[in-house]
């Protein structure tokens, strides 16, 4: 084993003696001296340690040939670009992320630091696509609702990166597959409304709302198209026939919510949080419940303020 020529290789590499070295890891620089030219091994319960010491992994120290970094970031950095795994992601990130909340990093390492999210967005991404196209193959021949809920969110993937073209051809392709089925609309309108093309959206609702007018998601993409383009009563109107069609789907009470918003009617959207917050409490959602209830808070203490300032 090399681990003795890499001890001494990394111990020169920072410029430190072999005593200094042993002071480090509480043994005598006899013990150092030992490992160095291969009389004894170091303890396996000392091999985390000299690995930080020396800023490498344990199994560089193993390696035939191990190569010199700057520090122990850079290293970690460097096996996460030759190796693109969620755990040497992690064995990275956690490194710098402790080097930049420790205040003392330069702006190289903070540009690394950067890299390490870079490179894993491009795997994070390329893996969900992955996952999403495994589950729609295995699901396909039986048309589950899980097919097409996968369908829609990798839709909503392909809108984030920018693959509007792409993401509208492939649905298209499918709703004419589908002989303009429900679930056809439906993911045809998800395409159009998730990369900004309302005015093709709407047309394509109107005509769905007609073939399945009690379609709880053809209905909230209708209300959703009627909102763009700041048709507020028509939209309102479809986002509370949405949770008529269907009480378990939350969402168009979120639209309604940031409508009122949007508009100033503060009244009517602290009214919408507190149906939310009462909804999500009945699910056993507390989390959830106690997050948006914040906009009960604020509301309240902006009505308040508002009534006090009237009064004055």
């Amino acid at each position: 084993m090399n681990i003795g020529k890499n001890i001494k290789k990394l111990r020169e590499a920072k410029q430190i003696t072999q005593e200094q070295l042993g002071k480090l890891l509480n043994v005598s620089h006899q013990a150092v001296s030992k490992w160095e030219n291969g009389v004894t091994l170091p303890d396996v319960l000392i091999l985390s340690k000299l690995g930080r010491v020396l800023e490498v992994l344990v199994d560089d120290l193993l390696k035939d040939e191990i190569d010199s970094y700057e520090s122990y970031a850079d290293r970690l950095y460097a096996i996460y670009a030759e190796c693109r795994t969620l755990e040497n992601f992690l064995r990275a990130e956690e490194e710098y992320r402790k080097i930049i909340e420790s205040g003392r990093y330069t702006n190289k390492q903070l540009s690394e630091y950067g890299g390490i999210y870079h490179k894993g967005m491009h795997d994070c991404r390329k893996k969900a696509f992955e996952i999403y196209d495994k589950v729609i193959k295995d699901e396909k021949e039986n048309k589950s609702e899980l097919y097409y809920d996968t369908l829609r969110t990798r839709v909503s993937l392909q809108a984030q990166l920018g693959q509007c073209n792409q993401a509208i051809e492939e649905c298209k392709k499918l709703f004419e597959e589908e002989a303009e089925s429900e679930q056809g609309y439906i993911l045809l309108l998800a395409a159009y409304i998730f990369n900004g093309k309302y005015e093709e959206g709407l047309k394509l609702a109107e005509k769905a709302i007609i073939q399945f007018p009690n379609s709880s998601l053809i209905t909230f993409n209708v209300a959703e198209c009627y909102a763009h383009f700041e048709r507020y009563d028509e939209a309102f109107k479809y986002w509370d026939k949405t949770f008529e069609l269907c009480n378990q789907y939350i969402d168009p009470m979120f639209s309604k919510a940031f409508c009122y918003q949007k508009l100033g009617r503060k009244q009517d959207e602290l009214a919408q949080w507190k149906e939310i917050v009462a909804w999500l409490e009945a699910k056993g959602l507390q989390i959830a419940a106690d997050n948006h209830r914040q906009n009960i808070i604020r509301l309240e203490e902006e009505l308040a303020g508002g009534k006090v300032s009237a009064e004055k």
